[in-house]
């Protein structure tokens, strides 16, 4: 399958989960500064119902072209690995692809501000490791426009779905890699340790715990 086809069949779906939201501008244009006022404040927490909207449309997506089912996850909160974050998660559900080397996507719904399906966190593997968060803050000043929030939000869930997502857990700290780029929290030797540790987990030949995946079709 090609990934156009999928994602032309999430802009199918999202046509109809969206309607009940608005997309909206970026909020900074030309490279002006968030006001100070705009830390630690969101003045509108329901836009971010979009991300909500967006993610039931790649459930659709993904079921509706046959590469996966959808199960409701009993304890949302419980079926994070090293999850330190304390999120609230209200509910989250778990696509489990029907190729067998394939990860498992789980996403989880959370509020914001008393707002349900507002925030989106984004797993891989049973049980997940996190792959990636919208929003990342909620703030004004952090908000760069929707068409950038959901960029990045497809662009993680699809990272799990071609098998491109990959997580190594090492006495070190972790590791979390998708495309070219990479994030790590601990304390590495330097970028030559991490390119190693990433080397040996995509050949099969490392020695910590590794979610990777292949892709779903």
């Amino acid at each position: 399958m090609e990934t156009q086809r999928l994602l032309d069949a999430v802009a199918e779906a999202f046509a109809a989960t969206g309607a009940g939201t608005a997309s909206w501008p970026h909020p900074h244009p030309g490279g002006e500064g968030p006001l100070d006022e705009e830390y630690e404040r969101c003045l509108d927490p329901g836009k971010y119902r979009i991300l909500g909207a967006r993610a039931e449309a790649w459930v659709q997506a993904l079921t509706g072209l046959g590469l996966a089912d959808v199960e409701e996850v009993a304890d949302p909160s419980r079926t994070w690995r090293d999850d330190e974050t304390g999120m609230e998660l209200e509910r989250a559900v778990r696509l489990r692809p029907h190729e067998a080397a394939a990860s498992p996507l789980l996403l989880g719904f959370a509020s914001l501000d008393g707002i349900p399906d507002a925030v989106i966190r984004i797993g891989a593997g049973d049980p997940a490791v996190a792959v990636g968060q919208g929003p990342a803050c909620g703030c004004d000043a952090c908000d760069d426009g929707s068409e950038s929030l959901l960029k990045e939000f497809d662009e993680d869930v699809l990272a799990v779905v071609t098998g491109d997502f990959l997580h190594v857990s090492s006495p070190n700290g972790t590791i979390s890699a998708s495309g070219s780029g990479w994030s790590a929290t601990g304390d590495f030797a330097g970028r030559g340790d991490i390119d190693a540790l990433l080397s040996e987990a995509r050949e099969g030949r490392s020695r910590h715990r590794v979610v990777l995946g292949g892709p779903w079709w």
